[in-house]
């Protein structure tokens, strides 16, 4: 039997052409929850697979801090001379440290409280029901990219709403996105694109935004560039650099992720199709459903730490600079917290799963994203007569953020 020392949890390849690697995921959480990886062409890592460790490392952001290598970036895949693993090229969020981190999540947490996203309800229903009666047309049999025309779509628009960007720059967010989160696949790169390209993108999207702040200094609205436009820090006023990290992970994590629920919940709707007949017969469970599809899906895969001093985790000696890699994904499926952890049950409760993550870090847009899921869900059931696939699915090539990338199918939805 293969080493657990040298089984593939990590590399691009590997999710696009099968998929995350449960199997073994199953194997580290039962022979080494805390085992240390080095694939070729990465930086080695401990690879912590259970979900309590998962809470424990979160809990202790001092001892494991999320600045430097936030994600397992392959060395490869980065520009000639620069290392993506221990110096990112945006400072956001996800890879800032306490207190700063608290300080810049309170400039726009106000947003996406319980009480500020139940007031956009009514809105996200509207989006989405404009979406589906376009894509129903007369009732008929409809065959599209699932992807690409629906799932992507519906927390795009709501993304771009609160951020007040034109309707019209849409496609463009998407291209950014994709080439942002797939930026280890070959389709998201540009023809003739060299390593010095690959991040070319940040450049093109740093003049978008800033011109739509500057544009919001001289004429405030009511939305999320409004506010970020016109922050300032207790110090002060915040740098551009932070700013326009911020503002960017705002305008792709916002619908990235929940476009690949939406994407991967389908999927798992067609191969257990007895569910998808649970909740056309009880809507009142979309609720517990959309957190079922996180799990189910968990679209963030993995984020990094880095340990600030030697310690220990389950016996493992973990020294101080160490990477140590959370799969969330694996957390999910984990035997110790989930009865029957490989079936796909929406009416799963308790569901603790980590598919927001946990402590400091905990998704700042989870409140929007499972009232996105309960929205689209809702309609879809109530509008769907009859679905099934119309060719192969492909998924993204991409280990930090997962899911299909094409869902070819046809469908009748009940028209406007």
């Amino acid at each position: 039997m293969q080493p657990i020392e040298s089984l593939d949890v990590i590399t691009a390849k590997l999710y696009g052409t099968q998929g995350y690697p449960h199997d073994a995921w199953r194997r580290l959480r039962r022979e080494g929850p805390v085992t240390k990886l080095a694939p070729p062409g990465y930086q080695p890592f401990w690879a912590i697979t259970k979900h309590a460790d998962i809470i424990t490392v979160s809990k202790q952001p001092e001892l494991f801090r999320s600045a430097g290598r936030f994600i397992l970036f392959p060395e490869m895949a980065a520009p000639a001379g620069q290392n993506l693993a221990a110096a990112p090229p945006l400072r956001m969020l996800v890879n800032m440290d306490p207190p700063e981190h608290r300080e810049y999540r309170r400039l726009v947490s106000h947003w996406f409280t319980p009480r500020a996203v139940h007031k956009l309800e009514a809105r996200l229903e509207e989006i989405t029901r404009e979406i589906f009666d376009e894509l129903a047309g007369d009732g008929g049999w409809r065959e599209f990219d699932f992807v690409s025309e629906l799932a992507a779509l519906q927390p795009l628009r709501m993304i771009t709403e609160m951020l007040g960007i034109p309707r019209e720059r849409e496609e463009w967010v998407l291209r950014i996105t994709n080439e942002n989160f797939g930026i280890e696949d070959p389709e998201f790169q540009r023809p003739g694109e060299t390593r010095e390209d690959r991040l070319a993108f940040l450049t093109e999207a740093a003049a978008y935004i800033n011109s739509l702040m500057e544009e919001r200094r001289r004429d405030p609205r009511g939305d999320v560039t409004t506010i970020l436009a016109n922050a300032t820090l207790k110090d002060g006023p915040i740098p551009p650099f932070e700013l326009f990290s911020l503002y960017f992970l705002i305008m792709v994590a916002g619908h990235d992720t929940t476009r690949n629920a939406i994407s991967g919940g389908l999927r798992a709707f067609l191969e257990h199709p007895d569910e998808f007949r649970k909740l056309q017969a009880n809507p009142d469970l979309v609720g517990v459903a959309a957190d079922e599809i996180v799990r189910w899906t968990t679209p963030v895969n993995h984020f990094s730490r880095t340990a600030t001093r030697d310690t220990e985790l389950r016996g493992q000696q973990i020294r101080e600079g160490d990477s140590v890699a959370l799969f969330y994904a694996s957390a999910n499926r984990d035997e110790d917290v989930f009865p029957d952890p490989y079936v796909f049950r929406i009416d799963r409760d308790p569901n603790p799963h980590l598919g927001f993550g946990v402590g400091e870090h905990f998704c700042l847009g989870a409140h929007l994203a499972r009232m996105d899921l309960r929205v689209f869900w809702r309609q879809w059931a109530e509008r769907c007569v009859a679905v099934e696939p119309a060719g192969p699915h492909e998924l993204l090539h991409a280990s930090f953020v997962g899911g299909p990338k094409r869902l070819p199918i046809r469908v009748k939805l009940r028209p406007a």
